[in-house]
C-alpha cells in the first residue's frame, strides 16, 4: 500500500490520486497520439481531453455520493456535511464511463461531426490503459479489495481511507491487481486491432464487450460493500449486483454497436 506519496506542509498527494493522475496523463497521451495517426484536430482533441477528464471526475464522484447517501439517507440527511466530506475519498468508475458518455456523445456530434466513431474509439484505447493505473491507485488505498483467500499472493491491507481497514487481519485477493492485469491486456488487444481494423466503432464495441466481460467476473471477487445488489443471496455466485448489471448492458451495447457498424460498412 501507498497510503502516502508525498507531504509537504498541510499538502498531501495520496497513493489513490497520484495513480489517478499518472492514468489521465497516460491515458491523455494515447488518445492524443492516436488522434493524429487518425489526422484529427489537434486543438479541438486538446479540448476534447480537457473536458473529457473534468466530466469523468465529475461522474465518478456524483455516482460515487449517490451510493454513499442511499447507503444511509437518514444519517446524512442529518449530518450532510460528512456526505461532502466522502467527496475526497475517490470515486466510481462506472459513474465516470456515464458521464464521458455523454460529455462524448454531444461534444464529438458538433466538433467531429463525421469522424465520431475515430474518436470513440482512440478514446477507449487511451480509456484501458488509464483504467490500469486507477486500479493500482486502488491498490495504494485498500479500496475495491477482494474476499478471503488463503492462496499465496493473498494480500493484507492495513488502511482504507485514513481508517483501520475492516479486514487488516485477513488475507483477501488483490482484485485490484486482477484488474490492472486485465485492463492492461484489453489496452493491448485494442491497441492491436486498432492498427488494423476494419470498421470505425469496431474497437468501441470490443472494449465495451471485453471490460464487460472483465468487470462481470471481478465482481464475484469483490468483498468491499457499497456497490448495491439487485439479487443478493449468501452466494455471490447466486446474486446479482448493480455493477454486473451494467457489465451486462455494456456487453449487450457492444454486440449491437458491432453490427449495426459491420452493416454500415
Amino acid at each position: 500500500m501507498l497510503p502516502e506519496i508525498l507531504k509537504i506542509g498541510s499538502f498531501t498527494l495520496s497513493g489513490y490520486n497520484f495513480f489517478y493522475i499518472l492514468g489521465i496523463i497516460f491515458a491523455s497521451t494515447v488518445i492524443f497520439i492516436l488522434s493524429r495517426k487518425e489526422k484529427l484536430d489537434s486543438i479541438e482533441i486538446l479540448n476534447y481531453l480537457i473536458f473529457g477528464a473534468i466530466s469523468g471526475i465529475a461522474g465518478a464522484k456524483i455516482y460515487g455520493l449517490g451510493i454513499v447517501f442511499f447507503s444511509n439517507p437518514g444519517f446524512y440527511l442529518k449530518e450532510p456535511s460528512k456526505l461532502v466530506k466522502t467527496l475526497g475519498e475517490g470515486g466510481i468508475f462506472y459513474g465516470g464511463i456515464i458521464a464521458i458518455t455523454i460529455f462524448a456523445f454531444f461534444y464529438t456530434r458538433k466538433f467531429f461531426r463525421g469522424s465520431e466513431w475515430k474518436v470513440f474509439d482512440i478514446t477507449v484505447i487511451g480509456g484501458a490503459l488509464g483504467h490500469v493505473f486507477g486500479r493500482l491507485g486502488c491498490f495504494s488505498a485498500g479500496c475495491c479489495y477482494g474476499v478471503p483467500t488463503e492462496l499465496p499472493w493473498g494480500i493484507k491491507f492495513p488502511f482504507h481511507g485514513g481508517k483501520p481497514h475492516p479486514f487488516s487481519d485477513i488475507f483477501v485477493h488483490p482484485t485490484q491487481i486482477y484488474e490492472a492485469i486485465l485492463n492492461l491486456l484489453n489496452f493491448l488487444i485494442l491497441l492491436l486491432i486498432w492498427r488494423k481494423k476494419q470498421f470505425d466503432g469496431q474497437i468501441l464495441s470490443l472494449y465495451l464487450i471485453n471490460y464487460g466481460i472483465i468487470r462481470f467476473a471481478i465482481e464475484f471477487l469483490r468483498n468491499d460493500g457499497g456497490r448495491g445488489y439487485l439479487i443478493e443471496s449468501s452466494s455471490k455466485f447466486l446474486s446479482l449486483s448493480i455493477p454486473q448489471l451494467i457489465s451486462i448492458l455494456l456487453i449487450i451495447t457492444g454486440i449491437i454497436i458491432l453490427n449495426v457498424r459491420k452493416k454500415v460498412i
